[in-house]
């Protein structure tokens, strides 16, 4: 990406989602019925990757799969580790996963 693409996705994506995290704690967000439905038709034990997983709301979906979520923006990883989340800050268009590394992978909204 060239520096002033960069510059301008830090200015008016980034920050905003930085500044913006504290919010996202305390607001009930509902879940899309279609993604639930994805979720909870993966077998147990498949391990499944939400990638821009923001706050954590898709993660906790199917209790009976292992869940890792990553997201851009620290706060809301924060958001999502405080509610028992397994989480992790990197950049999801590079992300530290080996290919084929999961059965599943969400990225929503």
């Amino acid at each position: 990406m060239d520096p002033e693409a960069a510059q301008l996705e830090k200015q008016h994506v980034h920050d905003v989602y930085e500044n913006t995290a504290p919010f996202f704690s305390g607001l009930p967000s509902k879940a899309w019925p279609r993604v639930c439905q994805f979720l909870l038709d993966q077998k147990p034990g498949s391990l499944v990757a939400d990638i821009g997983c923001g706050t954590g709301k898709y993660l906790k979906v199917n209790s009976q799969v292992h869940t890792l979520g990553c997201d851009y923006c620290g706060p809301l990883v924060e958001i999502a580790r405080n509610r028992g989340c397994e989480v992790m800050v990197c950049d999801n268009l590079n992300l530290p996963f080996r290919d084929q590394g999961f059965d599943a992978i969400i990225s929503i909204g």
